[in-house]
Order: C-alpha cells, then sequence, then structure tokens
C-alpha cells in the first residue's frame, strides 16, 4: 500500500513538472539558422512533435531537458519573419499586458486559429486578441513539411504587449562623452 501512495505521488509530480514549450511571436530566427532548417527538422521531427493525420503539436519536455525543449523551440516554433507594426485595439489603455495564448502554424507557415487562454494587464481578452492579430497578420513561418506533404503545428504562445506612446528610457540621461566624439 505504501509504495503505490508513494508511486502515485511521484507519477502526479513528474506530470506536473513536464510541460509544453512556450512560443514567442516576436523574435525571428537569423539567416544563418533559417538557412539550416531543412537539414535539422527531419532529424528531429519524431524528438520534437507528435503528429497524427496533418496537424501536429509540441512534445512536453521535463524541466531538466530545458535545452532540448529550446532547440524544439528554435526548429519549429520561432518565426523566420516578424512584423514590426501593429495597430493598437481601439479603446485599450495603454500599458503592459502578459497574453496566452493558442495558435496553429498552417501548412503555409501562417498563425492561425488565434485563441486567448489569458490577458492580465492593461488589455483584456477581446483587445488582447485583436492586438495579436494585427502583430501577427505578417508573421511568416516555415511551413512543416514531412513526406511532402505541408503540416499544421498547434502551439501554445505567449507574449508581452506594450502599448501606448513610446518613450526612449534614456532621454534624461546626459551624454556620455567617451560614446560621443565629434
Amino acid at each position: 500500500m505504501f509504495k503505490r501512495i508513494i508511486l502515485s505521488i511521484f507519477l502526479i509530480i513528474s506530470f506536473s513538472i513536464v510541460s509544453n514549450p512556450i512560443c514567442t511571436v516576436n523574435q525571428e530566427l537569423n539567416q544563418d539558422t533559417l538557412s539550416k532548417l531543412e537539414k535539422y527538422r527531419p532529424q528531429t521531427l519524431s524528438t520534437c512533435l507528435d503528429c497524427s493525420g496533418d496537424n501536429c503539436s509540441m512534445k512536453p519536455w521535463p524541466a531538466e531537458k530545458k535545452a532540448d525543449a529550446a532547440i524544439c523551440k528554435l526548429l519549429f516554433c520561432t518565426p523566420a519573419y516578424v512584423s514590426k507594426v501593429f495597430k493598437k485595439p481601439e479603446g485599450a489603455k495603454s500599458g503592459k499586458t502578459k497574453i496566452n495564448f493558442t495558435f496553429i502554424i498552417n501548412g503555409e507557415g501562417k498563425i492561425k486559429n488565434l485563441d486567448i487562454q489569458e490577458a492580465k494587464g492593461a488589455m483584456n481578452a477581446r483587445e488582447s486578441y485583436k492586438y495579436l492579430q494585427s502583430f501577427t497578420k505578417k508573421t511568416q513561418y516555415k511551413p512543416l513539411i514531412v513526406d511532402g506533404v505541408a503540416k499544421s503545428i498547434t502551439l501554445k504562445g505567449e507574449h508581452i504587449a506594450f502599448t501606448g506612446k513610446y518613450e526612449d528610457p534614456d532621454k534624461n540621461m546626459p551624454a556620455r562623452s567617451s560614446t560621443w566624439r565629434n
């Protein structure tokens, strides 16, 4: 009986430590990595993704394998191009919002089916959806091709949104004479 209780506790703890990688939508791949994707993706496909039919999802990784999860994130959920332009949703307050969401990268490398899971901060869930939709409109991923067939990938994402007027944090700092020379 005691062994079963210990085993049950161990299983519960191990499942709570395992988590799906969280993808960001605002950092793009550098050109060197982008050119090597076709080489490394097929080698890591079964390690990083669970695929069934035309859809794949990221495999969960335990906390102690953080480096492996980072490689999978780099290869399968980092955009090839990120637009730097977005439209602030009408009526949204200025400030910072942490947005957790799910999305699908379709067979063409475009973001589809944004679903806001949680929005904490200046914007509510609807405003966060409009913000992300505007921000990711032109975002492009390298399409996932497996055995000549384009597949979609279902992912979890997190983004910190800053809305409002941009202010330079160094605007009131004196110029450093060692930096600027005439």
